[in-house]
């Protein structure tokens, strides 16, 4: 891996503008085999990014509506389902007010009255990182709304690295959690430049569990792509 420094960073991002995109993943959860999708469609006055991943045992689903405005963007609605092993849960948050506030659909009391500014859901952050990544945008600290709780997200340029994929090897911007030292999660992620930043690989290790997805199939903008492109 190929370290960055904050000015490499700077001068070697590319901008990065929000296109329409299918992606597809092959996902492994402590060593069980699962297909997932991402998938954003719409336009910047309202865009929907959804998040699903199906194996035998289990399935999950969560999607993000939001606007764009600027390089910001703003959720106003987020939505969680699991179904299968353990017990089946259901979320839903409606981002009111230019989300200023953030009401928790099916438990009100669980709502969060004074939301900070620039808070997104547990979707739209991967999205907002990936474009301030291509902006060279520092410090990388996202308010993540979670529930009643509000959780900061922080990560690090770690430098760039070539990953392989069915579609080709690709050079990618790695991004590291910024954690506590002898915090024993660890996530890592992947964002490829030359594919408008797509999320190629997400890594987290906790507990001796470990959780991965590695893409495997994408098309921006209805086109498919590949490392020629």
């Amino acid at each position: 891996m190929t370290p960055l420094s904050q000015a490499e960073t700077a001068t070697t991002a590319k901008s990065q503008v929000l296109q329409p995109f299918t992606a597809t993943y092959k996902a492994e959860f402590s060593g069980f085999g699962v297909t997932a999708e991402r998938k954003l469609s719409g336009s910047p006055t309202s865009w929907r990014l959804d998040f699903s991943a199906h194996s035998m045992f289990a399935k999950i689903e969560e999607y993000s509506r939001f606007a764009q405005q600027g390089q910001r963007l703003v959720p106003q609605h987020y939505d969680y389902q699991k179904s299968g092993l353990g017990k089946d849960r259901h979320t839903a948050l409606s981002f009111e007010d230019g989300a200023s506030r953030v009401v928790n659909v099916y438990d009100k009391s669980r709502s969060i009255e004074k939301a900070p500014a620039n808070i997104q859901d547990k979707i739209s952050y991967q999205l907002q990182l990936a474009m301030d990544v291509a902006n060279g945008k520092t410090p990388l600290k996202y308010q993540v709304a979670d529930g009643k709780r509000i959780r900061e997200y922080e990560f690090r340029v770690a430098g760039k690295e070539t990953v392989k994929t069915p579609m080709g090897a690709v050079e990618t911007i790695k991004v590291q959690r910024v954690r506590e030292e002898d915090a024993e999660r660890v996530t890592n992620i992947w964002f490829a430049p030359q594919w408008n930043y797509a999320l190629v690989k997400l890594k987290q290790y906790e507990d001796g569990k470990s959780y991965q997805i590695t893409l495997t199939k994408l098309s921006i903008d209805g086109q498919e792509v590949n490392v020629d492109q």
